[in-house]
């Protein structure tokens, strides 16, 4: 264990964690590193598009994203790209006049041109070097944060838009900014630029399983072996605060890395995301997510639809109470069937079991295997054989089958079992295995997916597999 007077903020910034884990460098740097760039499916098909684009002289593209999703990454992963098989011009400061601009464009491409020449010059100057007969690669110019050009500038870029023949555009104009650039495309002296735009790609976020291999891929990349292994629950965690955000990603996953290393532990868990949450309290997860998308129109769209949600929550209520007598547990979608694992309600309360299960249960998943040997010895007396797990339990019928009926699609053998909770009427438990050791049912429940089962004890006269009536 290291020193508790070592901080995750010291320790983040100097990143101590990268000789532990034996890693060659930083894995979560919030640089646009192309060698990182990560191809989920909204990055692949932005950067298909843009190439083809680019290849087929299209003339101008627009790449539009919300801040961290990766924007310049992809503007580095392009310029890598094309290479030597285009003449580029990467803009990063855009907020220029128009003759500054233009000036940029032919100092980069190496085109010499008089001081103080005006715009007119500027252009006819450019437009000879394209069509100079010894010049067959194409010429990109890449501007970047372009939601930041004034409109004299976007308008000079619609008139470098007019240098063509008669086949094909002269100039690739990629621009690449915020959804603030469409706001601006989209006023009416934009029009004719906005007209011009061959190719719009939009970067989305990315999802919950993206977020599992992004996380790996960058491991690799840094150097790692196959010793750094996330948990699913601290990937959950980081997914739910970083809504898919690469940047806001690599900002947590930097933290949590460093508190893994003050546990001395290559398991990075839910409580290792926990404590870099704590550290970046100071940054507003919460308010990240469409925080400058989102224009007037949108938010009475969000407001209605979330009303009608509402709406047809309380009818579904309503009719629930009527048609049983009660409201339904308080649940979020109990399962499904898309999903690679099941998901359960948070709040539905678990069978009690025989008490000398509840008694063993309770803390089986934190000791240690010679803790839970004198607990055996503790309760002999009631028979305890074998272990299995729990899967879930339920208030009603309805909701056991559906549970019962999605986990043996699943190829995971299931039965129910009525416990009589006395004051809190009878539930319905769902479990699964005939376990020798809880070491082969820990390998069950990884091997399927089922973080959220609990491992129980069984004793000889309590045996809900085999004896618990079984759905047909």
């Amino acid at each position: 264990m290291k020193s508790a007077d070592t901080t995750l903020s010291e320790t983040g910034r100097e990143r101590v964690y990268l000789d532990f884990y034996h890693l060659d460098q930083a894995p979560f740097s919030i640089t646009p590193d192309p060698d990182f760039l990560f191809y989920s499916d909204t990055h692949q098909n932005a950067i298909n598009k843009l190439l083809y684009g680019i290849n087929s002289r299209m003339g101008f593209l627009l790449l539009v994203g919300e801040v961290g999703t990766g924007k310049t990454t992809i503007c580095r992963a392009i310029l890598d790209t094309l290479n030597e098989k285009a003449e580029t011009v990467y803009i990063i400061n855009p907020s220029l006049s128009g003759t500054e601009l233009l000036s940029s464009v032919l100092d980069d491409l190496g085109i010499p041109c008089s001081t103080g020449a005006s715009k007119k010059e500027l252009i006819g100057t450019l437009n000879q070097y394209l069509l100079a007969e010894d010049r067959h690669k194409p010429v990109v110019i890449i501007i970047d944060d372009a939601q930041t050009m004034n409109l004299e500038a976007l308008e000079d870029m619609r008139l470098l838009s007019n240098l063509e023949t008669d086949k094909d555009k002269l100039l690739q104009i990629l621009l690449v900014g915020q959804p603030e650039l469409l706001n601006h495309l989209s006023q009416p002296e934009m029009r004719q630029l906005k007209q011009r735009v061959a190719i719009t790609c939009h970067l989305d976020y990315l999802s919950r399983n993206e977020v599992d291999a992004y996380i790996s891929r960058r491991l690799f990349i840094s150097g790692d072996k196959g010793r750094i292994r996330f948990q699913p629950a601290a990937i959950r965690e980081i997914f739910a605060v970083s809504h898919g955000i690469p940047r806001l990603i690599n900002r947590v996953c930097d933290y949590t890395l460093t508190a893994g290393y003050v546990d001395d532990s290559y398991v990075i868990k839910r409580k290792h995301a926990k404590k870099a949450l704590q550290e970046l309290k100071e940054f507003n997860f919460s308010a990240t997510k469409f925080s400058s998308a989102l224009t007037k129109p949108n938010k009475w769209i969000q407001v209605f639809i979330i009303s009608i949600v509402l709406i047809c929550g309380l009818i579904f209520g309503l009719l629930w109470y009527l048609k049983n007598g009660q409201i339904i547990p308080p649940a979020e979608p109990l399962l499904s069937d898309k999903g690679s694992s099941v998901r359960l309600p948070d709040k539905i309360e678990a069978p009690v079991e025989a008490q000398a299960n509840k008694e063993v249960s309770d803390e089986m998943e934190t000791e240690d295997e010679s803790a839970v040997g004198k607990r055996q010895e503790a309760v002999a007396t009631k028979a305890i054989e074998s272990y299995m797990l729990r899967l879930a339990s339920f208030k009603t019928m309805e909701w056991t089958e559906r549970a019962i009926e999605i986990y043996r699609k699943r190829g995971i053998p299931t039965s129910w079992k009525l416990v009589d909770l006395g004051p809190k009427g009878k539930w319905y438990g769902v479990y699964t295995g005939n376990f020798e050791t809880k070491a082969e049912a820990r390998q069950f429940r990884l091997e399927n997916d089922l973080d959220d089962a609990v491992i129980v004890l069984r004793d000889a006269t309590t045996n809900p597999i085999e004896k618990g009536k079984t759905l047909p």
